[in-house]
């Protein structure tokens, strides 16, 4: 550990190695073949992973943002992460859900930095603003340097009762950062009715800690997980190999579900200000992102049109 350093540098870790069973009907190149989410561009131009990488960007320097990625997708990865330094590549043998997603790479960044803050960026998440967003992770950072024993998550304002997002219910201060009084994920409907009569955000996912504050709530939360990654990081035979085998018995884990929802008294919230945030990862929120943007478009090309045939 580095003398005379009460904080580490900021690094990013972008999550792209889900499966987006969901959406993997929708989701394809131009010759019509599946592609995981991640990796799939929604407007036509770029993938959402390089949403991520260029807002990740605007947040640390480019040395320090680590992907951690499926060995099955190396097809996609290998080209979309190829100005990132390979080191900075966390390849996961399989998926087994969002808590070892996290994990895994955290652990990387730590061996690098064992004083680094982090800052996790899920990659198939669009935003039309991303200033209000940078905006509230500078306050969530400032928020976790202040308090380095506790996490920070961003909530966004919900626009209707979605099941399918994990709910924060903040506590009654009226402060830009606030303690979590309650977390829920995925509660059936009536129940986010209730949580949105007490004020309650969406749980984006997107989040700012000290990484030894991560590490904390995994070692409370799901001992099991976290004792043996410890124990893969500290083996002399740290391969892949050896990860593969890890990986072979670890049992799946999501990191919301198991990990945050029982951590209330070490989190806090920051709201984040309206965005145009939207998280594609399920066909609801994906259609309607489609239709959006299609029209958007119409409505460039009417403007246009009128542009043109409008009088001198």
């Amino acid at each position: 550990m580095r003398s005379g350093r009460q904080f580490g540098e900021s690094w990013a870790i972008l999550l792209a190695a889900g499966d987006g069973r969901r959406i993997q009907g929708l989701t394809h190149d131009r010759a019509g073949a599946p592609v995981p989410k991640q990796f799939w561009s929604a407007d036509g131009q770029e993938s959402m992973l390089r949403w991520t990488v260029k807002r990740a960007a605007r947040i640390v320097s480019w040395d320090r943002i680590v992907t951690v990625v499926a060995a099955q997708h190396r097809r996609w990865w290998k080209t979309e992460l190829s100005d990132l330094p390979r080191t900075n590549i966390v390849v996961q043998p399989e998926n087994k859900g969002t808590a070892p997603g996290i994990l895994l790479p955290l652990l990387y960044v730590l061996r690098q930095d064992p004083l680094a803050r982090v800052v996790v960026l899920p990659s198939d998440h669009h935003v039309s603003d991303e200033a209000p967003l940078r905006e509230a992770i500078v306050r969530a950072t400032a928020a976790a340097e202040e308090h380095h024993d506790r996490v920070v998550l961003l909530g966004m304002t919900p626009t209707s009762p979605d099941v399918e997002y994990g709910w924060i219910v903040p506590d009654d201060a009226d402060t830009p950062v606030r303690h979590v009084s309650l977390f829920v994920e995925k509660p059936c409907r009536e129940r986010v009715r209730a949580l949105m009569s007490q004020g309650a955000v969406l749980n984006s996912l997107i989040l700012v800690a000290a990484g030894t504050a991560l590490l904390q709530l995994y070692a409370k939360n799901t001992p099991e997980l976290s004792e043996e990654f410890a124990t893969w990081v500290d083996d002399d035979d740290s391969s892949w190999a050896r990860l593969q085998g890890l990986y072979r018995h670890v049992p799946r884990c999501d990191f919301s579900r198991h990990v945050l929802e029982h951590s209330c008294d070490r989190l806090d919230v920051v709201r984040v200000d309206d965005c145009g945030w939207s998280d594609l990862g399920t066909p609801t929120r994906l259609n309607e992102y489609r239709a959006a943007t299609s029209l958007t478009s119409r409505e460039r090309r009417e403007a246009s049109a009128l542009r043109q045939y409008r009088p001198a």
